[in-house]
């Protein structure tokens, strides 16, 4: 990726972030704290995520047209902007779960029929098995696994830093990996641009919203299964991508669940979640530094365990099971 648009992208970045507030009140995307019981944050607060994830999107389509960098990240980033575009809708509108998923699925089933490269048509597993899907089903089981992605991140958004944080950490281990360097080129350029938001989304300055949680989750799992599919300088397994991306995907599947299983819509906000529960038992910044350690140590084991990395993902599993159960119990005592 070129130095110069990837230094024009940080900065339009920066701008938006100075600015966010008079964005968000001219569009019309304020969180107001006053409208919805679970919010924690005082005063309104401009929800312009998905501006400034979709500017970096734009940025690596304008990277490809001037450089020819990178034609399977078009499709990506064009993707990644739809459903930027959604989650703006949503938060303006209060879309319904169900129209929700529907334009999710409908956006995913575009990415793997433009970027062949997403459909995972053969899971290689570190202990020695190897699932074929065939084209088809791989298409299939591509866009499933995009969807959750995509509402795993849009449930874990509920702390500053914290999706912000998880992509920063992803990306720099996919550039670690990536043996394409117009990819490694393009995740320093969005883990350096994340940085810029990770500090003014720290300060309170702005949320993602729907929209950057959606986009986000899009980008960081479209680019997990490109370096799953395309190569990269280690074997990648599988479960080594079920690693990177198991906090927030198993704590939507646990909260989706158990909704579920109470006869609850899997969608209502509630204060059910992992960081929901480490929040009031520590508070924001160290569950900040907790999910940060988690993602940043398993991520990282993940790139050596080789045929052992079945291992490191029964680990990380048992670690976020005892970090709940801890946690749980820590609150019945001080309570």
């Amino acid at each position: 990726m070129s130095l110069m648009v990837a230094y024009l992208g940080i900065v339009a970045v920066l701008a938006l972030a100075l600015n966010a507030r008079v964005l968000g009140e001219w569009l019309g995307l304020m969180d107001d704290p006053a409208n919805e019981a679970h919010k924690e944050h005082l005063i309104s607060t401009p929800l312009v995520g998905a501006l400034m994830v979709g500017v970096l999107a734009v940025f690596i389509i304008i990277n490809q047209y001037f450089f020819g960098a990178s034609t399977r990240m078009i499709g990506i980033s064009v993707c990644t902007i739809l459903v930027g575009i959604l989650g703006v809708i949503d938060d303006r509108m209060q879309l319904s779960w169900q129209m929700r998923i529907i334009a999710i699925g409908g956006i995913t089933t575009l990415l793997v029929c433009w970027v062949p490269e997403m459909r995972l048509e053969s899971l290689v597993w570190s202990f020695g098995m190897t699932s074929a899907l065939g084209k088809y089903a791989g298409a299939v089981f591509a866009i499933m696994c995009l969807m959750t992605i995509i509402i795993a991140f849009n449930m874990m958004d509920g702390f500053n830093g914290g999706v912000i944080g998880l992509s920063i950490i992803l990306f720099v281990i996919m550039a670690l990996v990536a043996t394409n360097p117009h990819r490694q080129a393009i995740c320093l350029f969005l883990a350096s641009a994340l940085g810029v938001m990770f500090i003014y989304n720290m300060k309170g300055e702005f949320f993602l919203g729907d929209g950057g949680a959606y986009a986000l989750g899009l980008l960081v799992g479209a680019v997990a299964l490109l370096t799953y599919n395309a190569g990269a300088n280690i074997i990648i397994y599988a479960d080594t991508i079920f690693v990177w991306l198991a906090l927030p995907t198993l704590d939507c599947l646990r909260v989706v669940i158990t909704r579920r299983s109470g006869k609850a819509s899997p969608f209502y906000a509630s204060r059910d979640h992992l960081h929901h529960i480490l929040i009031e038992a520590t508070g924001a910044k160290r569950t900040m530094l907790i999910y940060a350690l988690i993602v940043a140590t398993f991520s990282g084991l993940s790139l050596v365990a080789g045929e052992r990395t079945y291992f490191i993902f029964l680990a990380e599993v048992l670690c976020l099971i005892l970090v709940i159960f801890s946690t749980r119990k820590r609150k019945v005592t001080t309570g």
